[in-house]
């Protein structure tokens, strides 16, 4: 048994899991009206069922063909408890599908749990220690990467460092910066 409040529908026993209340899933190909929907019903399932103490009352979910490089964001005042919104990235479910789209949930859940009840963001102390309790990650998988217009390699190895979407000073100017791996330059590769 664990050892965290729960609410009263969160299962805690092998004998809980057969509840009336079991996990909702969702198709790998929804609309985005469709998606929103599924994401607002699977947020309220988790808040419900995981141990987290999160109103997600009056905080507006978006749907993002613009996120690139993270598959979700918890937007809010920094140093207060007012989360503004969270925005998804629907690239990330159109690549994932569901089932994996529902640990980026979950993760965003984290956030809104961490801003409501410590006024702070981020991936930090209470951040990580709610990962294992919520199934999720503390960082998600890249699922843009091959949109990157620019990627950098390091020339004494060829490892792959980063990749970017835009054209900014490390792109145009790879010799001022270092690879880890082998303090070499970087070479840049556009696509």
């Amino acid at each position: 048994m664990r050892d965290f409040p729960t609410s009263k529908r969160h299962k805690t026993t092998e004998s809980d899991s057969k509840s009336d209340d079991e996990e909702p899933t969702f198709s790998d190909s929804m609309t985005d009206a469709e998606l929103e929907a599924a994401i607002r019903e699977y947020q309220e399932w988790v808040a419900e069922n995981y141990p987290l103490d999160i109103t997600l009352e009056g905080i507006p979910v978006d749907i993002s063909t613009r996120l690139k490089r993270t598959a979700g964001k918890v937007s809010h005042i920094r140093g207060s408890d007012n989360v503004k919104r969270i925005r998804y990235a629907k690239k990330a479910y159109q690549k994932w599908g569901w089932e994996k789209f529902a640990e980026t949930i979950r993760h965003e859940l984290i956030h809104v749990h961490t801003i409501q009840n410590h006024q702070t963001g981020g991936h930090g102390r209470l951040f990580k220690a709610k990962v294992p309790d919520l199934d999720t990650t503390r960082h998600c998988e890249s699922f843009a990467s091959d949109d990157a217009k620019y990627k950098l390699f390091c020339t004494g190895c060829g490892t792959k460092v980063a990749e970017y979407f835009k054209k900014c000073k490390t792109v145009k100017n790879p010799d001022r910066y270092r690879s880890k791996c082998c303090k070499e330059s970087l070479r840049v590769e556009t696509q």
